[in-house]
């Protein structure tokens, strides 16, 4: 009997503290390589370990995921520093030897949680390091440069086509720039009036949209009562507050407030008419990419340099910054957002970067033909339909194969098909 081809075997390493950038990202790119995968016909074992205390996004996508607890959770449990960095160097190092991954993609931290990478990153898997754009204090750090020294390649996520990270020349050489790196592409989100009913707001309201990010800044809660006070100062608008899945704050209730938890809310974006966010990565570009003007409160943090991203979206006519979250000052933003915004963000790079890991073990030319099938259009509408994207995709590939036309427009034409009530139910 013919033994069935070993899986390709790729981990993901996701650190993650305030909050859930990292953990999106790896996702995103996780959710098409599969989606690639099995378009390709080729079996995967895909897992993802992470110090999120947001791991149940894994769950809500279908993926295993081995949880370490996060620096800021530890302390709780009465754990010193030391002995933390001690367990979870430990863990870390077991989780990866046991997996034994062909392939090792790391988010942000080439180095690990606790610099602990550099003793795995030459156990004979291909490494890729997904690096969104990281502050030159930081990126310029002795420990940073050298640890690329263990990547065959670099994904670099572009923001409008920038990504200033200052990469030494042995890693330029390695490194390749795709579009901003989405959980959700714009063709896999809901129209308008879905949304707002999903979403409870009523379809003829101003409607707001207001995060923190993944909800685990310390200062989190108290810009949610700011924004409820103001919320009650301003009826006319229904304000929805997306408390983000690290949130264990208060939930301030008012008449036109409603909160939610919802762990992939990008899906109901193009509901509001704006929305009020700081200026992380992934909280700025799904807005962007789903059409929605931003009013811009932009967070201090140790990487990731939100004030100069928030400085290009201003410039690019993407939202406006606002100068607090008092009635006034939303007010006043309000009156200055455009009402329509430019495309700043057009393509999700999530697939990008997945056909680029992919590329370190199977032919170019098979994985371009395999992305034509990987249309989000239909695979958003198979959901809708109860049809699984595993069930969809295999299926495309069987056909596919005796299709005398390879492009776009055929493949799109074949998931059609396929998904006629005839075909897959």
């Amino acid at each position: 009997m013919r033994r069935a081809p070993s899986p390709l075997r790729v981990l993901f390493y996701a650190v993650n503290g305030l909050g859930l950038g990292h953990l999106t990202r790896t996702i995103a790119i996780a959710r098409q390589l599969r989606r690639l995968c099995w378009a390709l016909g080729e079996p995967l074992e895909v897992a993802i370990l992470t110090s999120s205390e947001g791991d149940g996004l894994a769950l809500v996508h279908d993926f295993p995921a081995f949880k370490i607890p996060s620096k800021n959770i530890v302390a709780g449990g009465g754990l010193s520093a030391a002995r933390y960095r001690k367990l979870g160097k430990q863990w870390v190092w077991n989780a990866i030897n046991l997996f034994a991954p062909d392939i090792l993609v790391v988010d942000t931290f080439p180095a690990g949680s606790f610099h602990e990478l550099y003793d795995v990153l030459d156990l004979g898997s291909k490494n890729v390091f997904v690096c969104r754009a990281i502050r030159a204090d930081v990126a310029t750090q002795p420990a940073f440069q050298s640890a690329l020294r263990g990547y065959d390649k670099i994904v670099l996520p572009e923001e409008d086509g920038f990504n200033d990270t200052p990469l030494p020349e042995h890693a330029r050489e390695k490194a390749v720039g795709v579009p901003p790196i989405l959980l959700r592409s714009v063709e896999e989100t809901y129209e308008r009036a879905e949304a707002r009913e999903r979403l409870g707001i009523p379809l003829g309201a101003t409607a707001l949209y207001a995060s923190t990010g993944g909800g685990g800044d310390k200062d989190a809660e108290a810009l949610f009562e700011q924004l409820v006070a103001t919320a009650r100062a301003l009826p006319e608008i229904h304000f929805t507050l997306g408390a983000g899945m690290l949130y264990r704050g208060r939930e301030f209730p008012a008449p036109n407030v409603s909160w939610t938890r919802r762990p992939v809310l990008s899906e109901c974006f193009r509901a509001f008419d704006g929305a009020i966010t700081a200026g992380g990565f992934n909280s700025v570009w799904e807005l962007l990419h789903s059409g929605v003007p931003c009013l811009f409160l932009p967070l201090a943090r140790g990487w990731d340099d939100q004030e100069a991203r928030v400085e290009r979206c201003v410039a690019a006519g993407a939202g406006v910054r606002l100068s607090g979250l008092d009635p006034e000052a939303i007010t006043a933003g309000l009156a200055a957002l455009p009402r329509t915004i430019p495309t700043l963000a057009p393509r999700n790079g999530a697939l990008a970067a997945a056909e680029e890991i992919l590329g370190l073990v199977f032919a170019e030319e098979r994985i371009d033909d395999a992305a034509l099938l990987c249309d989000p259009g239909p695979l958003f509408a198979a959901a809708q339909q109860g049809v699984g994207e595993e069930k969809l995709l295999k299926a495309a590939a069987k056909r596919w194969k005796d299709e005398p036309e390879h492009s776009p427009d055929a493949a799109e034409a074949l998931l059609s098909s396929l998904l006629a009530p005839q075909e897959m139910h």
